[in-house]
Formats: C-alpha cells, structure tokens, sequence
C-alpha cells in the first residue's frame, strides 16, 4: 500500500499512517514524504508499534517503507 503525505503538516501524516498501520497491520506500507521532520516522525511510529522501518532519499523525497 502507497501512502502520500506530501505537503501535509504534523501530526496528519503521523495520523494518516497510524490508521493504515491499525488498517492493515501485516501489509508492507510506502510511504512518501517531502519533510525531513514528518520521515522521523514517521519511522519513530513505525518502531513504536514493532515495524521495522527504511528511508531511501530519492531527490526532495523520502520513500519510508514499514514491514
């Protein structure tokens, strides 16, 4: 599942993958994201909840992807 928060403001990102987490709790999310503040808050949450979480830097772009 592909989940785009760019341009969103803290904490609806967060917010947005806790839901999709809750949602679909084995699935493999991707997460996009254009703020460096809003990818650490996002692989905090993601090791919170026992996900593991990568971050591949594509340009302006994060790409979080939580297994």
């Amino acid at each position: 599942m592909e989940i785009d928060v760019r341009g969103l403001s803290c904490p609806e990102p967060v917010l947005i993958v806790m839901d999709a987490m809750d949602e679909n709790p084995k699935e493999r999310l991707v997460v996009l994201s254009d703020a460096a503040h809003t990818r650490d808050n996002i692989v905090k949450l993601a090791q919170t909840e026992g996900r593991r979480a990568s971050v591949t830097e594509k340009g302006r772009l994060y790409e979080i992807v939580i297994e």
